[in-house]
């Protein structure tokens, strides 16, 4: 069975918060919005929650968010290959970099529908199928689609078809959704089987995490470095450990200087606000 780790134990609780934050400032932006509008909604809501819960996962089993060639590294595209509107491209497109300096690929479409959406072969053709094709007309790479677990015998076949791998959600996660009775085991659910996925094509030992005890984090400042290494967001690190943004760029400030790489938040892919 896989487990999280100490460390995404003791951090979950911090990045529900902020996922809740992100979940009230997508209602507020829709809240007088008509059924196009919501269901616009519910999409940033799925594809949010999808994003953070790869990030997460990886994180979790000992990959670091690094767009540098590094082993052992991850690295999340956003609306791969959309058009100017972020419309009609994949929801991510997910680089893994294994111990031996392999890259593999996968591109994942979040779709976060009720049990009750009627989705036809017509449905697939269109709104599935072509967010791929578009991306990797020849399949190089390993394509997965989220989807609601009700709904999966509606989609098995042509998925199957087409090679396309399926992530089951719990359900549908919408602006009222529980975050501790809902999105919290829904988040676990998804790392434990997207993690299982990615466990099937890397499974390395230089990969896999030591637990925070091995890892001799004597102090508040050697943890947040820890963190910051392997590339968990500013906000969650700040909630975690109650620290000022001003007082953790110091630290980020103290470790280039000594020669460490830090990821660059101000980049897309890096912040989790701008991956919508």
């Amino acid at each position: 069975m896989i487990r999280f780790t100490k460390m995404l134990d003791d951090i979950i609780e911090y990045v529900l918060r902020e996922m809740d934050t992100r979940i009230k400032a997508i209602s507020d932006k829709y809240k007088n919005a008509i059924e196009e509008g919501k269901k616009q909604m519910d999409g940033y809501i799925g594809e949010m929650f999808v994003g953070r819960a790869i990030k997460y996962g990886l994180l979790d089993i000992g990959f670091h968010s690094n767009s540098t060639k590094e082993p052992c590294t991850f690295w999340i595209t956003p609306q791969y290959n959309a058009d100017s509107n972020k419309r009609h491209g994949i929801d991510f497109k997910v680089d893994i970099r294994d111990a031996n300096n392999r890259v593999h690929t996968y591109l994942i479409e979040s779709k976060n529908w009720g049990c009750h959406y009627e989705i036809t072969p017509k449905m697939f053709l269109d709104e599935i199928l072509p967010r791929f094709t578009t991306c990797d007309a020849n399949h190089k790479w390993n394509w997965y689609v989220t989807m609601n677990k009700r709904n999966i015998p509606k989609i098995v076949i042509p998925c199957i078809k087409n090679r396309i791998g399926i992530i089951p959600l719990r359900g549908k996660l919408t602006e009222s959704s529980d975050i501790n009775k809902i999105i919290k085991p829904a988040i676990k659910s998804f790392v434990i089987g997207f993690i299982a996925l990615i466990k099937k094509d890397i499974d390395c030992e230089k990969c896999k995490k030591l637990s925070p005890e091995k890892m001799n984090l004597l102090t508040k400042t050697d943890k947040i470095k820890q963190y910051l290494r392997e590339g968990y967001p500013d906000k969650t690190i700040r909630l975690k450990f109650n620290i000022t943004q001003g007082n953790l760029s110091k630290i980020k400030s103290q470790m280039k200087q000594d020669g460490e790489w830090i990821l660059d938040r101000r980049s897309k892919e890096a912040d989790d606000d701008k991956m919508l």
